[in-house]
C-alpha cells in the first residue's frame, strides 16, 4: 500500500479511530492492533513478503536475548549474517552472479553461471538496516534486549516508517511503542499539516518533475539534437529536485502519520539543498541513514581516531556501501564514489568552518549553487541505467549545442519554485507548515490552496515513490 493511493487515504483515518477510540487505554493492545496493521499495509504489495520480515522479527529478537545468556558476539553475528544473508540472497545476489562470471570471462574462463528470477521484497534494505542496529546496541550494551515480542514486532513493522524509513534507532523507537501513549489534539494537528506538506512535496512537484525528467532520460540523444545540451542540464536539474521531494515528502508524510498514533520518528532532510558545502549537505540528506552508516560502520571502522588518511579511507568506505545500499548496479557504486571524492575533497582542501546553525541567508547562495551543482552530476550518474548511459549522457552535454528551449506540452514547473521559496523562509522550522497563522480563516486557505495545487498538478495516477525500490 502506497501513502500516495486511494487505499491508504481509507486506510490511515479508519486505523486511527479504531486505535483511539477502541484500545485508547490498552497500550499492549494497541500495539497488537497496530502490528496487524503494519502487516496489512506491508502484505498489501505482495503477501509472501510477510514471511521476510517475520523471519527479520524473529531471528532478531532471540538472537538478542540470546546475548544474556551466552556468547553475546556469537550471537549478534549470528544475526547480522542471516539478515545480512537475506538481503545479499534477495537484493544482490543477481548482481554478484553476473559480475563474476564476466571477471572468469576476463581471464578467459566460462562458466554456466547462475541468475535469479527474484523479486525484490519492499523497503528490505530498511527495515533489515533497522534490525541489526538493534543487535549491535543490545551488544554495545546501549540497550537491554526486549522480552516484548509484539512491542518489538511492531518496532520493527511500524507501518508508516516500515518501507522507506526513517531508519529509527531501538534508544528512540523501541521506548516509545513499549510506553503509554496519550492523545495530543496539538501533535495530530502537527501531524496533518506535516502529512499534508509531504504530498504537496510528492505529488505536486516530484511527480510534476518525473514527467520531463522520463522523457529527457528515456531519450538524451534526441533531446541533446533537438533541443540542446541545456535541456539534458535541466533533466539533471529536475532529477535532483525530483528525488528530494519524492523522499522527503515520504518522510514528511511517514514522520506525520506516526505522530497521530502518538510517536516522533527523527527527521530524516533538514532542508539539504541549502546546504553551505558538500559536509552539510551529507548531515541534512537521508539523515537516518547516514547516521546508520556513521554510528555502525564509520565508528567500527575507528572514525577519525586513527589519523588523516584513515579517516578519509573510512569515509570513502562508507560512501562506497552506501552506493551499493541503493541498489545492485554499478551507476549506484559510481555515484557512492561520487559522494567520497566530493567529501574527502572538502576536508583536504576546504578552509569552511561549520556555522552553529543551519540557516542560510542570500549572501550563501554562490556556495549552495556549487553543492547543489556537485549533487547533480552524482545524481545524474544515480538515475542512469547504467555506467554506459551516464558517461553518454554526460558526453551529450559537453558536445552538443547550447541551444536552450524546454520541450512543449510538459507540466508547468511553477510548483516547484513555490516549495523551494516555501521552505526557504521555513529553514528554523522542521517542517514548512509547523507554525501556521493564528486566524482560522487564512489558516484553512492555506490548507485549500495547497490542496488544490496537489489536485491540479498531479497525475491521475501518481509515480511509485523512488525509495521502495531499496
Amino acid at each position: 500500500m502506497s501513502f500516495n493511493s486511494i487505499e491508504f487515504a481509507i486506510f490511515l483515518p479508519i486505523v486511527f479511530l479504531i486505535y483511539w477510540y477502541a484500545f485508547k487505554k490498552y497500550t499492549r493492545l494497541q500495539n497488537i492492533f497496530l502490528l496487524g496493521v503494519s502487516y496489512l499495509f506491508y502484505g498489501w504489495w505482495d503477501w509472501r513478503f510477510l514471511s521476510l520480515i517475520i523471519l527479520t522479527t524473529a531471528s532478531t529478537y532471540l538472537t538478542a536475548i540470546a546475548t544474556n545468556k551466552s556468547n553475546k558476539k556469537l550471537w549478534t553475528s549470528l544475526n547480522i549474517i542471516i539478515n545480512i544473508g537475506i538481503l545479499i540472497y534477495f537484493k544482490y545476489f543477481n548482481f554478484f552472479s553476473e559480475n563474476f562470471k564476466n571477471v572468469l570471462s576476463f581471464f578467459g574462463m566460462t562458466a554456466d553461471w547462475v541468475t535469479l528470477d527474484i523479486l525484490l521484497p519492499v523497503g528490505i534494505s530498511f527495515y533489515t538496516f533497522q534490525a541489526i542496529g538493534y543487535s549491535i546496541d543490545v551488544y554495545r550494551n546501549k540497550i537491554k534486549p526486549t522480552k516484548d515480542y509484539i512491542a518489538f514486532s511492531t518496532f520493527i513493522a511500524f507501518f508508516p516508517q516500515l518501507v522507506a524509513g526513517p531508519i529509527e534507532s531501538a534508544r528512540n523507537l523501541l521506548p516509545q511503542i513499549s510506553n503509554t501513549r496519550q492523545w495530543n489534539y496539538d501533535d495530530a494537528v502537527l501531524g496533518l499539516r506535516q502529512i499534508l506538506w509531504g504530498l504537496v512535496k510528492k505529488l505536486a512537484m516530484a511527480d510534476s518533475c518525473a514527467i520531463i525528467v522520463d522523457h529527457i532520460f528515456s531519450a538524451p540523444e534526441y533531446y541533446a539534437s533537438g533541443f540542446g545540451a541545456s535541456t539534458l542540464i535541466l533533466g539533471g536539474i529536475l532529477f535532483s529536485i525530483q528525488i528530494y521531494g519524492d523522499f522527503s515528502g515520504y518522510s514528511d508524510i511517514a514522520i506525520g502519520s506516526a505522530r497521530l498514533f502518538g510517536i516522533r520518528l527523527m527527521n530524516n532532510f533538514n532542508y539539504p539543498y541549502f546546504s553551505r558545502n558538500v559536509k552539510e549537505f551529507w548531515q541534512r540528506w537521508h539523515i537516518s541513514l547516514m547516521k546508520w552508516f556513521h554510528e555502525y560502520i564509520y565508528i567500527s571502522l575507528g572514525g577519525n581516531r586513527k589519523g588523516k588518511y584513515r579517516t578519509l579511507i573510512n569515509i570513502s568506505i562508507v560512501f562506497l556501501l552506501s552506493g551499493l545500499w541503493h541498489g545492485a548496479s554499478w551507476t549506484f557504486v559510481i555515484w557512492g564514489l561520487w559522494g567520497a571524492i566530493t567529501m574527502c575533497s572538502h576536508l583536504i582542501f576546504s578552509k569552511y568552518k561549520s556555522e552553529k546553525n543551519n540557516i542560510s541567508t542570500l549572501k550563501n547562495i554562490p556556495s549552495i549553487l556549487i553543492v547543489f551543482t556537485l549533487t547533480t552530476i552524482g545524481f545524474i550518474i544515480f538515475r542512469s541505467p547504467s555506467i554506459e548511459f551516464a558517461y553518454n549522457y554526460f558526453e551529450l552535454i559537453f558536445t552538443s549545442g547550447n541551444l536552450f528551449t524546454i520541450p512543449t506540452g510538459l507540466t508547468p514547473l511553477w510548483i516547484i519554485v513555490l516549495v523551494l521559496i516555501v521552505e526557504w523562509f521555513s529553514q528554523k522550522r522542521s517542517f514548512a507548515l509547523e507554525k501556521m497563522p493564528s486566524n482560522v480563516i487564512i489558516r484553512f486557505a492555506i490548507y485549500w490552496i495547497l490542496l488544490g495545487v496537489i489536485l491540479w498538478t498531479c497525475e491521475s495516477q501518481s509515480d511509485s515513490f523512488i525509495y521502495f525500490r531499496f
